[in-house]
């Protein structure tokens, strides 16, 4: 089998999980997406405390409804940071909103607008001076639920001053409401970041939340147990599901330990398929699909929660390696191709970033998987390039057109070829997805002549893009005529 790797430059700061937080002052650091808008990095809650510090330390993040010996905080201590620094440093920092009326003194602190979904964000960092390098579970318990009700506090105010926005407000399919806390202890002068969750045990018994209206509820999450989230689901269709599913479990009064453990439950849970099972359905009622594919319709038949048997468990856990190690791969080529665009001067649209960024997991993984079969075509496929199609398993509309380049100077389907003539090849797509038309069409064309001849090849991903549009029927008539 050929080993495939995305091409090796500097990772485009779309998604970043191999530097910690600590990195964010450093050389290094990854470049900024091109338009990205900024805002004014947020004041701290309170004026004498210390500049903010990186929420990551190692190890695991200790669970309070546990018993825990006194913990030594001298081996956590962290360089600085800032909150919008960490935004950038995710792949929320392309749908980062600079002017939102909700946002500013008195309101929340961040918004993200990523498709017809709307994330806004509250943010409180609890600092505590302490004379000893090792703090107890009781002291750690005390600071969480002071952070907590900081938190919910200023949501509470925000509500009663400001009619806050739910689902079909403005075309908005779902709007999210999302505090983050952080603990940070100074011991002479060195600041210490304490990783932590709050489970469901917490809001049960210690920090009840306000369910009496689900579209407004406001979801708690440590800030290292965010970031870890952000990594697990590597996109922000998978994250904002994960807050329905989260919510769901609040909602319903369902166990877990911590919303870490739940994200990691979740990925591998019917419910992450669900959508994506929606999708095709609906494929399948226009009859561009003859049913839904099989993988899907099998993970989404065994009930949550349920015992499965060993064979079918190793399957799930194969799938989801594969969906992690697939969505990476895609990511990596879109920063290949974002930065030679950058590099060459011709940018890619941020709009178009936003709409790659965002899709799932599962649909990144068809994407690869397609992109893999290549050493499975014949010879002669490969020499003359080839073309297949694959579509958005999160949003129905979206649909991609994947082109190997063929290596032959003489390709039907050449790199020159599809860079020259995508424009018709777009509009002969759009024209034959009418009913109903589609809303964007990607081609994602795939460049596998950089090989070492021993079977490895570093893959360049090409991105051309045209939105979709409703035919007249003049139009119509003349696109058959034009084909017949």
């Amino acid at each position: 089998m050929a080993n495939y790797s995305a091409q090796r430059i500097k990772s485009v700061a779309l998604n970043n999980d191999k530097r910690r937080y600590a990195k964010q002052d450093s050389e290094d650091a990854p470049e900024p997406i091109q338009a990205v808008p900024t805002v004014p990095t947020t004041p701290r809650n309170m004026s004498n405390k210390r500049p903010l510090i990186n929420p990551l330390s190692e190890g695991g993040a200790p669970k309070l409804s546990k018993p825990q010996p006194d913990m030594d905080i001298q081996s956590l201590a962290v360089a600085s940071f800032n909150w919008l620094q960490m935004f950038h440093r995710t792949f929320l920092s392309v749908y980062l909103i600079a002017d939102d009326a909700l946002v500013g003194a008195g309101k929340f602190d961040f918004a993200f607008q990523i498709g017809n979904q709307r994330l806004y964000v509250l943010t409180h960092e609890e600092v505590e001076r302490v004379e000893s390098t090792s703090v107890s579970k009781s002291f750690m318990a005390q600071l969480t639920q002071q952070a907590a009700t900081y938190i919910n506090k200023r949501y509470q105010q925000i509500s009663s001053r400001f009619e806050l926005p739910v689902s079909g407000d403005d075309g908005l399919a779902n709007v999210h409401y999302v505090g983050l806390t952080a603990i940070t202890l100074n011991h002479e002068g060195r600041d210490y970041q304490i990783e932590h969750e709050f489970g469901s045990t917490f809001f049960q018994e210690d920090c009840v939340l306000d369910l009496d209206d689900e579209s407004r509820v406001m979801q708690l999450f440590s800030l290292n147990g965010f970031y870890q989230m952000i990594k697990l689901l590597q996109t922000p269709s998978d994250l904002l599901s994960f807050f329905d599913y989260h919510l769901e479990q609040l909602v319903n009064f369902h166990d877990f330990s911590g919303e870490y453990a739940l994200a990691q439950h979740f990925l591998a849970s019917p419910a992450f398929f669900k959508r994506a099972v929606a999708v095709q359905q609906q494929l399948v009622e226009i009859g561009l699909l003859s049913k839904v594919e099989t993988r899907l319709s099998d993970m989404v038949a065994q009930p949550d929660n349920a015992q499965i048997p060993a064979e079918l468990e190793k399957k799930h856990a194969e799938l989801s390696q594969k969906l992690q190690s697939y969505s990476s791969i895609f990511q990596k080529l879109l920063n290949g191709t974002t930065k030679r665009r950058h590099d060459a001067q011709d940018t890619l649209p941020l709009p178009q970033v936003k709409l790659l960024v965002a899709e799932s997991m599962y649909t990144r993984m068809s994407i690869i998987e397609e992109m893999m079969a290549y050493e499975t075509r014949s010879q002669q496929e490969c020499l003359n390039g080839y073309l297949c199609h694959q579509h958005s398993y999160n949003d129905f509309g979206h649909h991609y057109v994947i082109v190997v380049y063929g290596l032959d100077a003489n390709a039907e389907y050449s790199r020159q070829y599809i860079e020259q003539n995508h424009q018709n090849l777009l509009m002969d797509i759009n024209a034959q997805l009418q009913d109903p038309a589609m809303k964007e069409y990607f081609i994602l064309g795939f460049d596998m002549s950089n090989h070492d001849g021993k079977g490895n090849v570093t893959v360049q991903m090409d991105v051309f893009h045209q939105s979709g549009s409703v035919m007249s029927d003049i139009e119509k008539r003349y696109y058959q005529q034009a084909h017949a």
